[in-house]
């Protein structure tokens, strides 16, 4: 499969979404724990309801933000998280998601996307807009 640009609602994200609707035991932790990696372009990867992990996951996880509900089409019918991740280094990175955990965990988002070089000096920072509506 060639490189390609999407953002996907993984497999185990719907079983977090059901979890979290029922108030499953032990509780499901809201998934808004941001990741950012490189890899998925020379890997000619594209993000898939099967992912479960980043190809390489660069930066430590961030969950500065909550999720809020917006409207996309009826009201409140979108739960969006903002996420900013800054660089610890000059980074080119070229996929990002959204786990339960701070580190392993369950991945809920997966993304895809067009390198962005990011740089130490600024410090450069990728903010994400998360967006999840049910359909």
């Amino acid at each position: 499969m060639a490189f390609g640009t999407a953002t996907v609602l993984t497999n185990v994200g719907k079983g977090i979404v059901a979890k979290r609707l029922i108030g499953a035991t032990p509780a499901q932790i809201t998934p808004n724990f941001q990741a950012i990696g490189t890899g998925a372009t020379g890997a000619t990867r594209t993000a898939v309801a099967g992912d479960t992990a980043l190809s390489t996951e660069v930066e430590t996880r961030v969950n500065t933000n909550a999720f809020t509900t917006v409207t996309t089409t009826q009201t409140n019918d979108t739960a969006q998280c903002i996420q900013t991740t800054t660089c610890t280094a000059d980074r080119s990175v070229d996929e990002a998601g959204l786990f339960d955990a701070s580190s392993a965990g369950n991945m809920f988002i997966s993304a895809t996307f067009s390198v962005v070089s990011l740089k130490l000096a600024g410090p450069d920072g990728l903010q994400l807009t998360w967006k999840y509506q049910s359909t």
